[in-house]
């Protein structure tokens, strides 16, 4: 991934359109947690892309070229989120349409992929965000504080706080049921 990113600053587009094609997944997820529509996940990884690419040449350390993109992605979508002042359910959707080219690679297995959207539908943004950046994308505590600009321990809180909030209010997949 080095290389592409070098390859990428220097103007190559094969190299850059390579990089996307690798976080394609985390960026509609991430943008899936936001932003209920699908155009809207689209128009909002196409911007992303459009200032990433823009924007390439500035960023310092390869290293963090995901959690830059995904901050990109996330500024993108909350712009989005605030035009639109939906106060819908942030999570509407849980089975994808079946002619989206993402459906292949999310939805590996159907119901555990409802069962996560249903785990998270009744958390606030904030912890659908982290949740979703800690187990869909695999971010380590340390790359989501860097992406949501939170102190490390800040975001182990949440997660560890989000995460006792889901046992209590799901045990056993039926909400509302408590530990006898």
């Amino acid at each position: 991934m080095e290389k592409l990113i070098e390859m990428a600053k220097k103007g190559d587009k094969a190299a850059f359109t390579k990089l996307i094609l690798n976080i394609q997944n985390d960026l509609y997820r991430i943008g899936k947690a936001r932003l209920n529509d699908d155009n809207d996940i689209s128009d909002a990884i196409q911007e992303t892309m459009i200032k990433a690419y823009n924007n390439i040449k500035k960023l310092k350390d390869n290293s963090t070229f995901k959690s830059w993109i995904i901050k990109i992605l996330i500024n993108e979508c909350n712009g989005i989120y605030k035009k639109k002042q939906t106060k819908k359910n942030l999570i509407e959707k849980v089975i994808i349409d079946s002619t989206t080219s993402y459906k292949k690679d999310i939805i590996q297995d159907t119901n555990s992929k409802i069962d996560f959207e249903l785990l998270i539908q009744n958390l606030s943004y904030d912890e659908r965000l982290i949740i979703t950046l800690f187990y869909n994308s695999k971010c380590s505590s340390t790359e989501i504080s860097e992406i949501l600009n939170m102190n490390i321990n800040t975001v182990k809180s949440k997660i560890n706080r989000t995460k006792e909030k889901i046992k209590k209010n799901y045990i056993g997949g039926k909400k509302g049921e408590q530990r006898v």
